[in-house]
């Protein structure tokens, strides 16, 4: 019997040696020489095998437990993406640079609009102050005919502005016209104008480059006849007769 535990002990000794070079073809051993021992008719029944039986079981279950100890179970950490992030001047650099973007888009969109309208000059009429020589009724309203030339008018008269010096002035008694002549050679195109006059309907001023002057012709609602025409300090003043 003391010779059969020896040998058992050898065997498992050898076979502990034998595991930690190869911990999974041990497992199989043990577990094959486990299976031998506990056949029914191999049964332990004497104190000795069965303190050898004990023995074995003790040493499979420290070899098993070594197997496990010895897989590495460790699974994988999962990498998560990494989020950039951006400093204070590279945000604000982005900022300004969407701005930029911006505006000229705003730019563009406002040319093409304006492109495509068309914007009406306002008419230039300016109120002016009343003269001492005149009456609050005889008002007079300024308005811009061309660059060189303006009048002021009320319901009962009618003042020409110009630099240039009269050479004629004459009527048209059929077209109810005043008309004056004056010296100048001006590039222009021919200019009429409405006016809000009870006495006065209408200015036209036309160009007559080749032969050295331009013309005023102004449209009045009763005969020529009607009307006073001075002039005085460069100023033609067309008066309403009562």
């Amino acid at each position: 019997m003391k010779t059969l535990f020896l040998f058992t002990l050898s065997v498992v000794l050898a076979l502990n040696l034998s595991a930690r070079e190869n911990p999974f073809s041990m497992t199989d051993v043990f577990e094959e020489e486990t299976g031998r021992m506990i056949e029914p008719n191999e049964r332990p029944t004497t104190p000795e095998e069965l303190q050898e039986a004990q023995y074995i079981r003790e040493m499979q279950q420290k070899m098993s437990n070594a197997n496990r100890n010895s897989v590495d179970t460790t699974t994988p950490k999962e990498t998560k993406p990494v989020t950039k992030t951006y400093s204070k001047q590279e945000v604000d650099s982005l900022i300004q640079k969407t701005k930029k973007q911006t505006e000229q888009k705003t730019k563009e969109i406002v040319k093409k609009e304006l492109a495509n309208t068309k914007v009406a000059e306002p008419e230039q009429i300016v109120y002016v102050k009343p003269r001492a020589d005149i009456s609050e009724e005889d008002a007079l309203v300024a308005k811009e005919i061309l660059p060189f030339l303006k009048i002021e008018y009320s319901d009962n008269k009618l003042i020409i502005h110009t630099d240039n010096s009269v050479s004629k002035k004459f009527n048209i008694i059929k077209e109810n016209k005043i008309v004056i002549d004056y010296k100048a050679k001006l590039n222009f195109n021919t200019k009429n104008e409405n006016i809000d006059s009870k006495n006065f309907k209408k200015i036209a001023v036309g160009n007559h480059k080749s032969e050295g002057f331009f013309r005023v012709a102004i449209e009045v609602t009763t005969k020529p006849t009607n009307y006073n025409v001075t002039y005085k300090d460069n100023l033609i003043t067309i008066s309403k007769l009562n």
